[in-house]
């Protein structure tokens, strides 16, 4: 019994260690002064993080560009 518990657990430790982590991303759109920054629902950032960066890293300053500002938050 105790080998078999010790097997369960080392099993878990592997299925654990083989999954795959994912980062979420959300886009904001503000106003050229950078102001009024709106969520954009339509954006979906959701992808498989393949480094060792931290999720946050992905997260981005916030931008000119067309006349409105953008920003990237992830976590």
């Amino acid at each position: 019994m105790k080998k078999i518990v010790i097997l369960l657990f080392v099993a878990c430790a592997l299925f654990t260690f083989s999954c795959n982590k994912y980062c979420h991303c959300k886009l904001y759109v503000g106003d050229e002064k950078g102001e009024n920054f709106e969520l954009d629902k339509s954006y979906k950032g959701e992808f498989v993080k393949e480094s060792n960066l931290a999720c946050a890293d992905y997260s981005t300053e916030p931008r000119l560009i067309d006349g409105k500002t953008y920003k990237t938050n992830c976590k």
